[in-house]
């Protein structure tokens, strides 16, 4: 189900009343044996008994546990709305539209009679589709799939439980739902400045007292998907190092066993003299002039000999030289006059 900003009831004390209220006024009718007194019904109860009280319980209470659950999900889920229009314009919406949506089911009642529509079961059926019709022209779709070939978006799982509200008791649900589809649009389309009125100020004063004692709620923590905690911080922290340390160790053992069988090798090389064959390479004079850039102080023929016990390779003969301690300044000229002279 779509939601949008943190979760929880934090900044909406409307829909956390109304979501309280709802849930105890329909608890109560099923555990008192009430439920008769929360459907509207012109004959007998308004016409002959003046039971008009009737027209405000007709919108406290669901009458069975299946639309009770789907209607305070919705409710719930309408809390974007709230956040959206701030709580003085939502806790107005509701009342504007309870007292328009009433009005529109007087009517149906009236004109329905003939049809032999004269009962509207309790709940507030019309108040949750007028806020879904808020929700379906303020919120836009998040994501959409296809579902053999359709193409839906993430509103469906809304839309879905309220479809189920809508057909639960067929014709008596349709009714009231589409007076607050009726009611809905009335408050978007703005007639008579309706989008305006707000609560008086003393009243809201009263309100906001009344729900930061008993109805606010704190911000929700910040989820552990998204900002790992401390201890998961360190936890992961920890296995990296734990990584990187095994690596390394991994790298050092290898790189030394290298490094042994070369030396080893080098060493049967030496005593057979395949080091020094005829049939190895010479190397290539741009190596032989970057290896003796690289070491100035050692003569050519130390770097003629690394190349050899490391079979032309230029990183295993810069390995050699730099395990080779440099020569003296008198062997270092005594190496250049013989290299001279083998030159010439």
């Amino acid at each position: 189900m779509q939601t949008a900003g943190p979760s929880g009831f934090y900044n909406v004390p409307t829909t956390k009343f109304l979501i309280l209220f709802v849930g105890t006024c329909s608890v109560l009718a099923s555990i008192l044996d009430l439920k008769p007194i929360f459907h509207l019904q012109l004959s007998p109860h308004v016409t002959i008994h003046h039971q008009f009280w009737r027209f405000i319980t007709s919108h406290c209470a669901f009458t069975n546990s299946g639309e009770l659950f789907f209607g305070l999900l919705i409710i719930y889920a309408m809390r974007v709305i709230e956040r959206q229009y701030g709580s003085a314009k939502y806790a107005a919406f509701v009342f504007i539209t309870l007292g328009i949506s009433t009005f529109l089911e007087l009517g149906a009642l009236v004109s329905g009679a003939r049809l032999g529509f004269r009962r509207i079961p309790g709940g507030p059926y019309a108040l949750i589709f007028s806020m879904l019709y808020q929700y379906h022209r303020i919120i836009p779709a998040t994501y959409r799939f296809r579902i053999f070939g359709a193409t839906l978006n993430d509103k469906m799982f809304l839309y879905a439980p309220a479809l189920q509200i809508l057909i639960s008791q067929s014709f008596a649900t349709i009714v009231p739902c589409i007076c607050g589809l009726m009611a809905g649009a009335l408050y978007r389309s703005d007639v008579g400045n309706m989008k305006k009125w707000r609560f008086p100020q003393h009243v809201q004063r009263a309100a906001s007292r009344m729900s930061d004692a008993s109805l606010a709620s704190s911000p929700t923590p910040r989820s552990s998907t998204t900002m790992p905690t401390t201890a998961r911080s360190s936890e992961i922290l920890t296995t990296a190092a734990n990584l990187r340390n095994r690596r390394s160790n991994a790298n050092n053992t290898t790189r030394t066993r290298t490094t042994n069988t070369a030396d080893v090798r080098e060493y049967i090389d030496t005593l057979t003299g395949r080091g020094t064959s005829a049939e190895v390479q010479p190397p290539a004079e741009g190596d032989v002039r970057l290896l003796m850039s690289m070491f100035p102080d050692h003569p050519r023929e130390n770097i003629m000999r690394a190349f050899a016990s490391g079979h032309n390779n230029m990183n295993r003969a810069v390995e050699i030289m730099l395990s080779t301690p440099a020569p003296t300044h008198n062997n270092s000229e005594e190496g250049g006059r013989a290299s001279s002279s083998s030159r010439s």
